[in-house]
């Protein structure tokens, strides 16, 4: 065997080896996708499949589709969540989705502030800082979204567009709170669209991040939030992705629609 192979197989084993002692937290956004049919069949595959005990697997589908995952999940170590809420327990809120409902159905996740919240319905710092309280006051964990357009990426503004999101998205709880609330990286220019971050990029701003965090709240507190990162991830890159320093795992949309690509992602990180 040649020397480079010889690297190259002793590489493998150490990266299967982090993989197979890290744990990591793995959600799928749906957005607005698939059919009664389709959450169904879905549902049916991977219902009794086995995940494994290392990682936490959470899928979160549109609104009408909750009550099947109530259904078909009940036994299921998966856990599932929204995509949005509105910070009020009930009211004349037409259309909106309350708190009081999300735990009815038995989840235990929330997006909030996800950039096409942001930027397609104008949710501001103010109003997804509402909803992360309400998160946390109605026993919901909330995955607080972050991330930059292109423009603010090429214009090397963006680390202080992160820190503004974090600290105004967190104001209205307290310290102690931290520990329910998890924060998803994603870079806008990198969603939906292909483009990935390079590993040598997320591994850069989650340190950026986690350096705030532990600055900001203390290094106990800072270093227990869990960084997930989003943005094209698919079975191809996560492996590389999931080595860079201070990603605690991942907020997946496209890759997560598909069962078996699903289930090859937690596989991976499985280091299977």
């Amino acid at each position: 065997m040649e020397r480079n192979d010889i690297k190259t197989v002793i590489r493998n084993e150490i990266v299967n080896c982090l993989l197979e002692l890290q744990g990591f937290l793995v959600v799928g956004n749906w957005k607005m996708n698939k059919t009664k049919q389709e959450v169904k069949s879905f549902l049916n595959d991977i219902a009794s499949y086995d995940f494994g005990e290392k990682n936490t697997i959470v899928i979160v589908p549109p609104n009408p589709y909750l009550y099947l995952f109530e259904e078909k999940l009940r036994y299921s170590k998966v856990l599932y969540g929204v995509q949005n809420i509105y910070p009020k327990g009930n009211g004349a809120f037409t259309g909106e989705l309350s708190l009081e409902m999300a735990n009815d159905f038995g989840c235990k996740y929330a997006i909030i502030g996800h950039s096409e919240r942001r930027t397609i319905f104008s949710e501001c710092n103010v109003f997804i800082s509402k909803k992360v309280r309400a998160c946390v006051q109605n026993q919901i964990k909330p995955i607080l979204c972050i991330g930059e357009n292109l423009e603010e990426r090429k214009n090397d503004n963006y680390k202080q567009l992160l820190i503004n999101q974090i600290k105004e998205g967190l104001s209205r709880i307290d310290v102690s709170e931290l520990s329910k609330v998890v924060i998803a990286y994603e870079p806008i220019w990198a969603i939906g669209t292909g483009e990935t971050a390079t590993p040598d990029q997320v591994e850069e701003t989650h340190i950026f991040i986690r350096k705030f965090l532990t600055d900001e709240y203390g290094s106990d507190v800072g270093n227990d939030i869990p960084l997930l990162y989003g943005g094209s991830v698919n079975p191809t890159n996560v492996k590389k992705l999931a080595l860079a320093q201070s990603v605690s795992g991942f907020l997946i949309g496209g890759a997560s629609l598909n069962a078996q690509t699903f289930k090859e992602i937690n596989n991976i990180l499985n280091g299977n």
